[in-house]
């Protein structure tokens, strides 16, 4: 492990120390088996905790994978990655935790969630900078400098953030929860809890119901969308991404219409996901102007990023009729019911 990493300002970071527990990149070489590629196939025989359980393991290993990219900071697609592979694996305890033990069930819920917080500070803050980016490139000179102390203060609130991030992966407890975790989804059996006679514990009498509970909290969003508000769409975004996530670990089963299934759900969140960004970006900018002291032409530049993120927010509102239909229509749920069935 190198004695200091370069942050993306150019400022020489000192690396985290070693310890007894293992660091988080030395943890990367603890969890065997691939990192990338696809996620195992989990099958309609399989038991429902062990399902679970592959899928976490997998899931770790590729949150492990981005870690030295997270600590070098030359990527920030890095992060976005590690982000995505915490939020799976809090998907799969969503769906397969009541397989396991309440406490470890509830114990690393709590620490994804932790490491997920700490990733979504930096993510959220490279997203609002890339919108900053994109709306400047079309701008004259003048607007831009005028943008100029938006950025700074963003740049600036992402370094902190980042150094925030950084010491977590370097502390004594991330280090033993990795080597905590290794052993839960290394281990069969380890913290399954016991099941009755004759309840469900296999992936055919459990996935069906799930995966209909999921589109069923998508689908009570129908006759909702026209007039509804910022925050409802936010919370169909919620319902969409746990859905697609649902679908996404029962891929094999579902075949040959999983893809059929997961396109649409993604084009609804990837819509929703557009119209939350732009719209807390909006937010942001309008906070930075009331607690700064600001330029004339300042106040102007800023001014009219905003009034162009709310013109786009109202756009992907309007449209959000458009990537609904393919979801809540009759052929999805018959497309559907029939992949369900094959369990």
């Amino acid at each position: 492990m190198p004695a200091s990493v370069e942050s993306e300002a150019g400022v020489t970071e000192a690396a985290p120390p070693s310890r007894e527990h293992p660091t988080a990149e030395q943890a990367v070489v603890l969890v065997e088996g691939p990192a990338t590629g696809r996620a195992p196939a989990i099958h309609s025989g399989d038991p429902w905790s062990e399902a679970g359980r592959a899928l976490l393991r997998f899931h770790l290993g590729r949150v492990l994978s981005h870690v030295p990219g997270v600590i070098a900071g030359e990527d920030v697609e890095e992060v976005h990655a590690m982000r995505v592979a915490a939020r799976r694996m809090r998907a799969a305890w969503r769906v397969f935790g009541d397989g396991f033990e309440r406490e470890p069930s509830r114990r690393y819920r709590q620490e994804l969630r932790d490491l997920g917080s700490r990733l979504g500070a930096v993510r959220d803050l490279d997203v609002l900078i890339g919108i900053l980016v994109a709306f400047a490139s079309r701008q004259g000179d003048r607007q831009r400098a005028g943008l100029e102390p938006l950025f700074v203060a963003w740049r600036a609130e992402r370094a902190v953030r980042r150094a925030e991030l950084l010491d977590m992966l370097g502390s004594d407890g991330f280090g033993a929860f990795i080597s905590d975790y290794q052993e839960l989804v290394a281990t069969p059996g380890l913290a399954t809890r016991a099941a009755a006679p004759h309840t469900p514990g296999l992936v055919r009498n459990r996935m069906p119901a799930t995966i209909w509970r999921a589109y069923q909290d998508v689908w009570a969003f129908d006759g909702d969308l026209r007039g509804a508000d910022l925050a409802t769409l936010h919370q169909l975004r919620i319902a969409a991404k746990w859905l697609r996530y649902t679908l996404e670990f029962a891929r094999e089963p579902l075949e040959p219409d999983a893809t059929a299934l997961i396109r649409p759900v993604v084009a609804l969140q990837d819509h929703l996901g557009d119209q939350h960004d732009q719209h807390v970006a909006s937010e942001l900018a309008r906070e930075f102007v009331t607690s700064s002291t600001l330029t004339a032409a300042e106040l102007k530049a800023i001014g009219l990023f905003t009034t162009y993120l709310d013109q786009d927010v109202e756009r992907l509102r309007r449209t959000i009729r458009s990537t609904w239909p393919p979801i809540a229509g009759s052929r999805y749920r018959r497309t559907l019911g029939r992949a369900i069935a094959r369990f």
